[in-house]
């Protein structure tokens, strides 16, 4: 007979032995067939299962997804302990559930205090909650899991800066590979490198040139991409393709203005890598092509000047709009929500029905909605500590070069305020230096972080200081994201209903 939750509710009553229900939980932050697969994790669940006499009522799986963010299918485990769907939550390994810390681990206490008799199980570590010391335990473990998560965070960050601004490899941050181009082995075996795609680079011609010759409106560009069937740059069409496993019927994506206008104007036509907010550059300070250019520089220079869009590349990274920029999304398609004007005031509104998307896209005055936020974090998270994570690398011997470099810039910028000045020198000296300081700081080192507390409250850190950047650091400590959804028609002012948190 299948395991329903009549039949379970009927073998109470009737005084048959009840099963426990369990959900199994699975995640896995890159696919990949080691010994943490998803396939693992769920055949040692499984045995589990049966060798406790478990019913398994659902097995959700996060794949692909940061034990560090938080993952609706974590959250949906939680719910159905809480409302008697299931009275065990088994899981791989700690660190499978969660790279989040104590806060994680207090949501789950919280639940599993909630429901007398749940169950929470971490495989292969042997903890059960019914342990007398489960709590501190698995506080331990989660904050080693956080540590490793952020020393391996660490070390990605500055292997991937050597490989973009030395040693000229392909990072694939995010597993975009730019359109027109191929990911290929380097010459040398070591990494990977782009090569020119030859049928969507004769796309990127193609279209520069309508836009050039034609005067081709942007709209109409990107209609005929959608007719021709060309895949976007990030399609499930065309990563099926780069992962060896073609598939016909994939998404092959949507093409918008937004994305003609950024991919026709961008530095990845010309064969440009960015890194921290700037073009990698040669020693004399210019923008380096690193993989072949499939438009000349002048031709993309019209393109940006016929579409309306200049890009400068010493430009900084344009600082968020608002408090709640790229933290506010909409609550039915999930898009980020964008600040727009709306009656001489400005607002949060899902950009959806501007790029030919159905949505309900939902709008909320911003002002309104910065302030009601800022009041609900202060009143739910003001008395945690504030924390900042120290950093800490072994010397990889470029230290005091380090140092030299950056006394010698001092002197020589202090030179160049001399009427006697050879100032055609002195700058050439200064892009060496600073071209020899890059190459020095990307010099990959071990790396070990840890959160230290500050002495201060996260309400006290709020107040000391109002820029919108430290603010927004505050906030995004212990908000991951919320969500808005539609204004019920004729409510006046906020309704705080509309508003969804998801906590850090």
């Amino acid at each position: 007979m299948p395991f329903t939750r009549s039949n379970h509710e009927a073998s109470l009553r009737d005084g048959r032995p009840h099963r426990k229900r369990v959900v199994l939980y699975l995640r896995l932050s890159a696919v990949a067939d080691d010994s943490t697969s998803i396939t693992r994790q769920e055949a040692d669940l499984q045995a589990l299962a049966e060798r406790e006499g478990w019913v398994v009522v659902a097995t959700l799986t996060d794949e692909g997804i940061s034990g560090r963010k938080a993952r609706a299918n974590a959250a949906e485990a939680l719910r159905m302990l809480r409302a008697d769907e299931a009275d065990v939550l088994a899981v791989w390994k700690l660190d499978r559930w969660t790279r989040q810390g104590l806060g994680a681990i207090g949501a789950l206490s919280d639940t599993l205090d909630a429901v007398p008799g749940a169950l929470f199980v971490a495989l292969q570590d042997g903890l059960r909650s019914d342990q007398g010391s489960w709590r501190l335990i698995a506080a331990v473990l989660s904050e080693v899991a956080r540590t490793e998560a952020d020393n391996t965070s660490a070390r990605i960050r500055s292997s991937i800066a050597h490989r973009k601004t030395v040693a000229d490899r392909f990072t694939g941050a995010g597993g975009t590979i730019p359109f027109g181009y191929d990911s290929a082995p380097a010459p040398d075996g070591v990494g990977r490198v782009l090569v020119v795609n030859p049928a969507e680079a004769a796309v990127v011609r193609d279209v520069a040139g309508r836009i050039l010759d034609d005067e081709a409106s942007l709209w109409a560009v990107a209609r005929d991409l959608n007719a021709d069937g060309i895949p976007t740059s990030k399609s499930d069409f065309r990563k099926a393709r780069y992962r060896g496993v073609p598939d016909p019927a994939a998404d092959r994506g949507r093409w918008t203005v937004t994305a003609v206008r950024s991919l026709w104007t961008s530095h990845s036509i010309l064969g440009r890598v960015t890194h921290r907010g700037d073009l990698v550059r040669d020693e004399d300070g210019l923008p380096r092509s690193v993989w072949p250019p499939l438009l000349d520089l002048a031709t993309v220079e019209r393109l940006r000047e016929r579409v309306g869009y200049r890009a400068t590349p010493t430009e900084p990274r344009r600082k968020a709009a608002r408090l709640l920029s790229g933290v506010a999304f909409c609550a039915y398609c999930d898009r980020k929500l964008y600040v727009t004007g709306s009656n001489g005031q400005a607002v949060y509104k899902c950009g959806a029905s501007w790029n030919g998307y159905t949505c309900e896209a939902p709008s909320v005055n911003a002002e309104l909605l910065d302030t009601y936020v800022a009041e609900h974090f202060l009143a739910s998270r003001g008395d945690d500590d504030e924390v900042e994570l120290v950093t800490t690398g072994a010397s990889t011997g470029t230290d005091e070069a380090l140092a030299e470099i950056e006394a010698t810039l001092r002197e020589t910028t202090a030179a160049l305020m001399d009427d006697t000045a050879d100032t055609g020198a002195l700058v050439q000296r200064l892009s060496s230096l600073k071209a020899r300081r890059a190459e020095l700081r990307a010099m990959p080192a071990t790396v070990s972080s840890t959160y230290l507390p500050t002495g201060r409250t996260l309400r006290g850190a709020w107040h000391s200081d109002d820029s919108l950047i430290v603010r927004r650091r505050i906030l995004t400590t212990g908000l991951d994201h919320l969500t808005i959804s539609k204004a019920v028609r004729g409510r006046k002012g906020l309704d705080a209903g509309r508003i969804t948190f998801y906590w850090n």
